[in-house]
């Protein structure tokens, strides 16, 4: 890499769940779950990704290494994660021992997202009511993390933990250990996450998330050589924007079944906010946007692959990670959807594009 050059990664697709309650039993959304992580080890994606959220029917999933844990069984070549694991919820000592798990049960495929959680609401259920006391456990929780990669036999005095003598008999997998992901829709953030290399996703209009890029790409190269850095074993940050998708037969047919599920997903994740008379955070209006900022992108294979070059290009990311099942989509219809995607789309795409560095230069 030549000096003041940003490291464009390959484009690559990533496939994100909630894990919501979709009115079926929990047995079948899982099956169906890991039937989707099946073809998508199969299909070439990068990585299948889910969220953590408690109390809410936007995840039936409270605990995120159990469903990894599956899907690591049942892959070869597929990365998995959670964006986020929300360190403020866990013991450190067990949050380490389990990714460190995970890590090795994968042999090296595990993503590590890192992060408070959206909402204090779901911190409450475990007696976290302040933010800065949110906060104050994020950042100790993550140095212990990394402080335990890093040693044989942890000694640590903090506010709210203290480990003395403690023996470590395991380790992740990668070295230190996994690479780190920290999504955000606050910009203020930018300046952290890109001088530390963690790799993100972005939420927003594609315009947004091209400022917001530009700058995580000039801080990045800035702050290259910084000692410290929390992702620096990774030499290629991963730029993502997610999309809600759905492919048909037909355009006609994919809307049909993507507007009444959104709308259900829509409910989900505004439940909690709404059940304690509070406005949520965030925009979930299925009409904001067209072409490349499409809040879901829908239709037949050659409308999709249209959407998606055009939000790829215009955001420049490197990173697409989509959203195949959500609100109460029939599992047929999203596993039908995404086997289209593998067959029509994916390969349009990465044909029409070329390269990230076309996507990135616009």
């Amino acid at each position: 890499m030549a000096d003041g050059t940003f490291p464009e990664s390959p484009l690559e697709f990533a496939m994100f769940d909630w894990i919501e309650d979709s009115g079926q039993p929990v047995a079948d959304i899982i099956d169906h779950k890991m039937k989707l992580v099946e073809m998508a080890d199969k299909g070439g994606f990068h990585a299948w990704l889910i969220a953590e959220h408690q109390g809410t029917p936007l995840s039936v999933d409270i605990s995120p290494s159990l469903m990894l844990s599956a899907a690591i069984q049942r892959t070869k070549d597929l990365h998995v994660g959670a964006l986020t694991f929300c360190l403020p919820w866990y013991n450190p000592y067990r949050l380490y021992n389990e990714i460190s798990m995970l890590d090795q049960m994968s042999r090296g495929r595990l993503e590590l997202g890192v992060g408070r959680g959206v909402s204090l609401l779901e911190a409450k259920v475990y007696g976290i009511n302040d933010l800065e006391d949110s906060r104050s456990r994020y950042r100790e929780a993550l140095d212990i993390f990394m402080t335990a990669c890093g040693t044989d036999v942890l000694n640590y005095e903090g506010q709210y933990n203290s480990y003395h003598e403690l023996e470590l008999h395991n380790k992740p997998y990668q070295s230190p250990y996994p690479p780190l992901w920290f999504p955000s829709s606050n910009k203020d953030v930018i300046q952290f996450t890109a001088s530390h290399g963690y790799n993100t996703v972005l939420p927003g209009t594609a315009e947004n998330i091209r400022g917001m890029l530009e700058q995580y790409r000039e801080v990045w190269v800035e702050h290259k050589d910084d000692p410290g850095r929390h992702n620096a074993h990774v030499a290629t940050p991963k730029l993502g924007r997610s999309h809600h998708i759905l492919v048909a037969e037909t355009d006609a047919e994919a809307e049909a079944l993507a507007g009444p599920a959104h709308t259900v997903w829509s409910e989900h994740i505004q439940h909690l906010w709404k059940k304690n008379g509070q406005q949520a955070p965030i925009s979930t209006a299925r009409a904001r946007g067209s072409g490349a900022d499409q809040v879901v992108v829908c239709g037949a294979p050659k409308t999709v692959v249209q959407q998606l070059v055009q939000s790829i290009r215009e955001s420049t990311v490197n990173y697409a990670m989509l959203v195949f099942s959500f609100g109460n989509l029939k599992p047929e219809h999203a596993e039908h959807s995404l086997e289209l995607f593998i067959k029509d789309v994916m390969p349009a795409v990465r044909a029409e594009l070329g390269s990230t560095k076309e996507a990135a230069a616009g």
